[in-house]
């Protein structure tokens, strides 16, 4: 069974998501401008996680001119309106990935490559739940990461260094 989720956002629903920021604007008195919604944009067409300078270099591949004070700007008002989530993968900066849904879900992240693995484990629910119950406790939310090293990062490590598999 893969367990890894496929997070491409279904057809259409960047436009829909463009919406739901436009109007989010409007309601907030905020002026829709071209900038905010390139920042949206690159974020609402994403497979994966992005720092705001993964979204600076797309927008400057694409010919736009946003500076970084907006992309963060930008980046807190997804967040605060509910478009987007931030992650903070203890890399020095925060990544973000649009929020599609209440889909709740966990990650793998390499410490030599900084990818980032989403997966979904039914068990995991299951254990939270049994565990809060356990203590009367009522959960919120749950983060699960797992740091390591990606198959590829592993594999060039082990090719690398011989002994590699032996310290662990």
């Amino acid at each position: 069974m893969d367990s890894t989720l496929q997070t491409r956002p279904p057809l259409g629903c960047a436009a829909v998501m463009m919406s739901v920021f436009r109007a989010s604007l409007q309601e907030h008195q905020l002026p829709v401008t071209q900038q905010r919604e390139a920042v949206a944009g690159i974020l609402f067409e994403s497979t994966g996680h992005l720092s705001a300078d993964d979204i600076a270099a797309r927008l400057k591949e694409r010919g736009d001119h946003v500076g970084k004070a907006t992309i963060y700007r930008t980046l807190n008002l997804l967040v605060d309106v509910g478009l987007a989530t931030e992650h903070d993968f203890d890399e020095g900066f925060k990544r973000y990935e649009a929020r599609i849904g209440p889909s709740r879900h966990d990650h793998l992240i390499c410490t030599s490559c900084g990818e980032v693995i989403e997966f979904h484990r039914p068990e995991l629910e299951t254990l939270q739940s049994e565990v809060a119950s356990e203590y009367g406790f009522q959960p919120i939310t749950r983060q699960v990461k797992i740091y390591g090293l990606c198959a590829e990062c592993d594999a060039a490590e082990a090719r690398e260094n011989p002994d590699y598999r032996r310290a662990l």
